[in-house]
């Protein structure tokens, strides 16, 4: 039985936002140091990049826009390709779940049907639930980048 105050769509993105984060932890873990930075022809985004680019989505939206927290996002250099040690990369993940599970678990449920406060324009008019949803997929979507490319960059001679 559902312990929880939230009605189960937030227990379930909250279970499956931290699930993903904890699988992007561990591919930055995984992938070497000298690899975090490098892509391969036709791949834009590093593992690294990828990883902060995912860290800073999510704590804008959901910290920021949602929560009420400050962050201040610099989408600009989730791109850069800056190179950043893993550690610090790590660490960030871990600031982002914090930041989930502190905004997720006091979001009051009516708060769900809500418009999302500055959503990029195409999902203007779009609920916070919908907007939760969205940022569940975009995280699922670029960790599976992110496995492959550790993957295809493991495996070059």
């Amino acid at each position: 039985m559902n312990e929880s105050p939230n009605p189960p769509l937030l227990v379930h993105i909250h279970h499956i936002l931290t699930r993903d984060l904890e699988a992007l932890a561990d591919e930055v873990e995984c992938t070497p140091e000298r690899d975090l930075w490098s892509t391969l022809p036709g791949i834009h985004n590093s593992v690294g990049t990828i990883a902060v680019h995912l860290c800073g989505n999510l704590r804008h939206f959901i910290g920021h826009e949602i929560g009420g927290d400050g962050y201040v996002r610099e989408r600009a250099a989730e791109f850069s390709g800056e190179p950043r040690p893993k550690e610090q990369i790590l660490s960030e993940i871990e600031e982002t779940r914090e930041t989930i599970d502190r905004v997720l678990r006091h979001l009051v449920p009516t708060r769900l049907a809500e418009e999302m406060p500055h959503p990029p324009a195409q999902h203007a008019g779009s609920t916070i639930g919908f907007f939760l949803m969205q940022l569940s997929c975009h995280l699922s979507r670029h960790s599976g980048q992110a496995h492959y490319l550790r993957r295809m960059l493991l495996a070059r001679p």
